[in-house]
């Protein structure tokens, strides 16, 4: 039987309609890269996993063209019925700023808004620290929106103190709190997930590690010691999967690993951390 996996991490970035200065300079990510391109990278797949469906996943667009972008996918969404097919979104908002009750109340009237996501890594310690921080995002429970958390391994001590001040918003840890694959530097790492798995209402996203990892070593055993460590901490009850295509291009070799590391696990265990967690967290079902 083939492992069904929800994407809950995919950025289509069209550059003839957006600006993403975090792409510049980058060469495998300049121009387009579309739902048709995504999935003809998943023609390259292994055929015992299977994408069922995925979430857009905000691509860090400017601040003025944000709401664009939340309405732009969302059509998609509903226009788009080829396989697999957009279920979601989780959008782009300035949870530190003034202005984001506005910004939340705009997006919660789409219904496939699932989540919100802002990249907290390029912010300073002093906005992981501010009370309208925490006080904008505790407006995300009433809402049942989920927060997705783009952060860096030193920042995990702020990001558990932030957590701590919003126990009912459910949060989303991407891409494993970005390891340092390639540095090998972890303890630090390992210490941020034991303290954010303590929290009930943190979960852990298994994403975007291809980026992460030394090109010339086997991504499979680079990214195991992580895939067992949020393992052991969050359990495969509050685990999830996505790939971070493109800025994780080899949507073939992620999907080969993730086949790899879930043939350790219980039937039941693969499709909890694949398909279940994703449904219970983001509310699909």
């Amino acid at each position: 039987m083939p492992i069904d996996l929800i994407d809950t991490h995919v950025h289509l970035l069209h550059a003839d309609l957006f600006t993403y200065a975090w792409c510049e300079g980058n060469a495998a990510l300049a121009g387009n890269h579309t739902l048709d391109d995504y999935r003809k990278a998943l023609a390259a797949a292994p055929h015992d996993v299977r994408v069922q469906s995925i979430f857009y996943m905000e691509a860090d667009v400017l601040p003025e063209e944000r709401e664009l972008e939340a309405e732009l996918f969302s059509r998609l969404a509903g226009r788009d019925k080829a396989s697999p097919t957009i279920i979601a979104l989780v959008a782009g908002a300035q949870p530190e700023s003034p202005e984001f009750p506005q910004q939340l109340q705009t997006l919660a009237r789409d219904v496939r808004v699932r989540g919100v996501r802002r990249v907290l890594h390029t912010q300073a310690d002093e906005v992981l620290t501010s009370p309208l921080l925490a006080e904008n995002l505790r407006l995300l429970a009433e809402r049942e929106l989920v927060f997705d958390l783009c952060v860096r391994p030193r920042q995990m001590p702020l990001i558990s103190a932030l957590v701590e001040q919003c126990p009912q918003v459910q949060f989303v840890l991407d891409h494993a709190g970005a390891p340092d694959l390639a540095g090998g530097e972890l303890d630090g790492w390992r210490d941020g997930i034991r303290a954010l798995a303590s929290r009930p209402n943190v979960a852990c996203k298994f994403s975007g590690l291809g980026s992460l990892a030394d090109p010339s070593k086997p991504l499979t055993e680079q990214v195991r010691p992580i895939f067992e460590h949020c393992l052991e901490c969050f359990y495969p009850e509050r685990m999830l999967w996505g790939s971070d295509w493109p800025v994780s291009a080899d949507l073939a070799s992620w999907l080969r690993t993730t086949a790899e590391l879930f043939a350790g696990l219980q039937d039941y265990e693969q499709t909890a951390i694949g398909v279940s967690n994703a449904n219970r967290i983001y509310r699909l079902n």
